[in-house]
């Protein structure tokens, strides 16, 4: 028994401290669980706010997704599946009109819209070949077997849109990189989405650039949809990455934004067009496919391409050309 006063053994003294420690670590660990929830709470309402689950998961058609089915033909066709942009600009119709003309084959547009339910159209059949952006989604329909020959064949581009007052000042740069440095000087809020492959183009300009926005000010969405990456830039007051073609025919709602940013090569992002695996998809046309996405990325058709769409809805041509080589006849060294 201890005497009034005196002090405890060291074992006693040691197991009182281990109880302190541990009571000390269990409300430790409470306060950084309950910062972990605010933080989560934060983030899921943000993301709410700018997406559904049905664009979350995909699980829906985009309201612009549409099919068809192919007309009665006794002559050669290739049946395609088109990214969206491509054919509410009228660009689609004219191409496959043309290709028609100059080669007596008829282009059956099977599907069109975003690239998830295009996607999902091409794996069913019926599809000879698949263009859209470049992405992940296309890739997977080549390493599941799907579709085959990948090639860039033209390029669309983005640009930076942000509040009407410009807190950054950006407004009729041509320099991406010297505008998202003001804006990050300015710590103005941004907003950065998956869609069009955003993420992927901010981190060219970005990292050789040392650009860092404050993390504070910057709202990062898994969202698909741009619509709902400009309404939630629209209720930040912040600045974000669009399509020029969308933004500027009136597409998309604006939410207050206007186009800040234009013109800078290293906003724009290639499409892709890839042939249907006849080893996984029955009843492809190979041949028309295998033909028809050669002449895409043809010197006549790339010609035809820069040129196609200018004045519509500004000087620019509505879609841009790749650089194609030629196969080379030299042995290799």
């Amino acid at each position: 028994m201890l005497r009034a006063g005196a002090a405890a053994p060291p074992e006693a003294q040691l197991s009182g401290l281990a109880r302190k420690l541990v009571i000390a670590a269990v409300l430790g660990g409470a306060a950084v669980l309950l910062v972990c929830l605010v933080i989560a709470a934060r983030s899921f309402n943000s993301i709410s706010a700018a997406q559904s689950p049905a664009s979350t998961l995909h699980n829906q058609p985009s309201p612009d997704f549409q099919t068809f089915k192919p007309a009665p033909t006794t002559g050669p066709s290739v049946r395609v599946a088109v990214i969206g942009g491509m054919s509410f600009t009228g660009f689609w119709a004219d191409l496959a009109k043309r290709y028609q003309q100059q080669r007596g084959v008829r282009v059956d547009l099977i599907a069109t819209g975003e690239k998830n339910d295009i996607a999902r159209v091409f794996k069913q059949g019926g599809v000879d070949v698949i263009t859209m952006h470049a992405s992940d989604t296309v890739i997977n329909l080549v390493a599941d077997g799907y579709a085959m020959d990948p090639q860039p064949w033209m390029r669309n581009d983005l640009i930076i849109v942000g509040p009407p007052d410009d807190p950054a000042g950006i407004k009729g740069m041509t320099d991406a990189a010297a505008a998202l440095k003001k804006i990050a000087a300015a710590k103005a809020p941004f907003v950065v989405h998956s869609s069009l492959g955003a993420q992927e183009v901010l981190l060219i300009i970005m990292g050789p650039n040392q650009i860092v926005f404050n993390p504070a000010q910057t709202t990062v969405l898994f969202d698909d949809q741009q619509r709902s990456v400009l309404m939630i830039a629209g209720q930040k007051h912040a600045y974000t990455l669009v399509g020029r073609i969308p933004f500027r025919i009136g597409r998309l709602p604006n939410n207050g934004l206007e186009l800040m940013v234009q013109d800078d090569v290293r906003l724009r992002r290639p499409y892709v067009v890839a042939v249907a695996n006849p080893a996984a998809v029955a009843g492809v046309h190979v041949a028309e496919a295998r033909q028809f996405a050669s002449y895409l990325r043809q010197p006549d058709t790339q010609n035809w391409i820069a040129n196609y769409g200018r004045g519509l809805i500004d000087d620019r041509p509505l879609f841009f050309p790749v650089v194609t080589a030629e196969p080379s006849t030299k042995a290799a060294p």
